[in-house]
């Protein structure tokens, strides 16, 4: 198990903390990338690979990081800068709130259930003690082993904006009918979330012994300081109206950001509708789009967000990498942009899709890192 203690690999790091922040400035020439086999969430990994006390004991989610970190710098020379992840789903924030849960076999948490049958509930939920409720104690459990046991820096747990915290405390249908039928409530609802949100973070970084504001990795990329300390989830940008994510949302993401000196937005899929909010958003110096090979959108955020808000374009392994490199590298600009792709062994992004399919994950990620060295506008790596 890989114990950090390589000097060599400090003036590769300083390299690619060099290289990120480039793009986040917007003085980078070509693309930083990152060939991303070190995924700490378990959807979509070789089952026969994932320890079946991942999310029972903390020493074995370290460790199963930890090989995966130490493969990857033997084997690849990318933007990429280690940290470890106290990694417990989506819903976190929701199970310490009442949402019952579970653990799929060698899968990731997932909510079973909601508690608000109408906005006037909200006045019943109390806010959780992290050391006691829910998933939260769990968190910060790991948290602690990681810090005392391992030589990386740590991150917090996933950490999912206001708007899902709601979605999954009252289900996506309630939550938008009362933004339309009961706006009072659905304040109180995202104002509640919002509160919760901010001191479950601050929590984590004391733990973590992260500043408040530096120290976050949107989806494996290192956030350069001066650019925040936090990264929110936002996958349900892409099914709200623009009117109502400007009302409902912005105010409260914008809040979690200027509370920790700024930071970035992740979402799956397209949200172009959304692109004008985004730049309403106090405190966003990023966007972390998995973008499904729907370049059209990047390029319209690239062109609203010039030299202001830096692009992380994300996808899962496509099954033609060649033609999707190819859209890419003619579509998008370098500037302001880094790339990361990832690699499960289960599944493979096809016509703008997700599908299942079986892959030798180490093979592909190896073809990967052999194309985008050599491909136009990718920074190039030499071992």
């Amino acid at each position: 198990m890989w114990t950090g203690a390589d000097p060599n690999l400090t003036d590769r790091f300083e390299r690619n903390r060099h290289d990120i922040r480039s793009a986040f400035e917007f003085r980078n020439e070509s693309i930083p990338f990152i060939v991303n086999d070190v995924n700490y969430w378990l959807d979509g990994d070789d089952p026969d690979r994932i320890p079946v006390d991942y999310f029972q004991r903390p020493a074995s989610m370290a460790e199963y990081q930890l090989r995966k970190i130490e493969h990857h710098l033997q084997v690849f020379d990318d933007a990429y800068i280690p940290f470890l992840h106290p990694w417990y789903g989506v819903g976190v924030v929701p199970t310490a709130l009442g949402c019952q849960f579970r653990f799929p076999a060698r899968g990731d948490p997932v909510l079973t259930s909601t508690v608000l049958k109408s906005p006037g509930d909200i006045g019943r939920v109390r806010k959780p003690d992290p050391h006691r409720d829910g998933l939260m104690p769990k968190v910060l459990e790991t948290i602690d082993y990681m810090v005392e046991n391992t030589p990386l820096p740590v991150c917090i747990t996933d950490t999912q904006g206001p708007l899902n915290i709601a979605l999954g405390l009252c289900g996506v249908e309630n939550l938008y009918i009362w933004m339309c039928t009961e706006p009072e409530g659905a304040h109180r609802i995202m104002a509640f979330c919002t509160e919760v949100l901010i001191d479950w973070i601050k929590v984590q970084k004391e733990h973590a012994r992260l500043e408040t504001r530096r120290g976050a990795w949107p989806h494996g990329i290192w956030l350069p300081e001066g650019f925040g300390g936090v990264c929110l989830s936002d996958d349900d940008c892409t099914t709200l109206s623009p009117d109502l994510y400007a009302e409902f949302v912005v105010p409260y993401n914008s809040r979690v950001l200027r509370e920790f000196g700024g930071g970035t937005i992740h979402f799956c899929g397209t949200a172009a509708h959304q692109i004008e909010n985004f730049l309403r958003t106090d405190g966003l110096t990023g966007i972390n789009n998995f973008c499904m090979g729907h370049f059209e959108q990047v390029r319209q955020m690239q062109e609203a967000f010039a030299n202001r808000i830096a692009l992380m374009i994300c996808d899962f392994a496509p099954l033609d990498l060649d033609a999707y490199l190819r859209l890419l590298t003619t579509t998008v600009a370098a500037k302001g942009t880094i790339f990361a792709v990832f690699v499960p062994s289960e599944f493979a992004l096809v016509n703008g899709t997700y599908a299942i399919m079986h892959r030798d994950a180490q093979q592909t990620a190896s073809e990967l890192y052999e194309t985008l060295t050599t491909a136009p506008m990718m920074g190039t790596r030499h071992l």
